[in-house]
């Protein structure tokens, strides 16, 4: 990370650690999340809940969820970033919030809660509306992290456009 570590230490008092980290870098607490494959980061602090549902719901980039009386509008993911295939038979619902709106993320597979460090993104993804920055997960892989605000402004506009530009996928 370039940082630095400085360790005091007296005998029979403890020790102090010392962590300088670049200011460019900052660590959240965020929810793992999986749609069409791909690995992504949902900040811990926007989330309100999970739930489960069969896909046959009805749940499509735009449409909506009834939950326990509150209609929340619905982005999928696999939708959102032009993902290719079929959904699977079950997805999940993450309820997320930002201010008073609320809304649910559609995605494949749950993994849970990850602490990450935020890495800008890079001209390259400038356009992305979606997306607020990357981190490198142990497995080495790239995982995107999603702006909560901007999806949820999504899903509460109505708006059938794609959010920024689609992400490039590979054969």
């Amino acid at each position: 990370l370039r940082g630095n570590i400085e360790i005091d230490s007296e005998a029979g008092q403890g020790a102090t650690f010392r962590l300088r980290l670049p200011l460019t870098l900052a660590i959240i607490d965020g929810f793992l999340v999986e749609s069409a494959g791909r690995v992504f980061v949902v900040p811990l602090d926007m989330i309100l809940e999970c739930v489960a549902q069969e896909a046959e719901t009805g749940a499509r980039r735009g449409g909506y969820v009834n939950l326990r009386g509150e209609v929340l509008p619905l982005v999928r993911l696999r939708d959102l970033f032009g993902f290719p295939g079929a959904p699977p038979a079950r997805e999940n619902v993450v309820v997320v919030s930002s201010g008073e709106q609320k809304a649910g993320l559609v995605v494949d597979v749950l993994h849970g809660e990850f602490q990450t460090v935020i890495k800008p993104l890079g001209q390259l993804f400038a356009g992305l509306k979606s997306v607020s920055g990357s981190t490198i997960l142990g497995s080495g892989q790239v995982a995107l992290i999603l702006d909560v605000p901007s999806l949820i402004r999504e899903a509460c506009s109505h708006d059938p456009s794609p959010v920024g530009e689609p992400f490039p996928h590979r054969p």
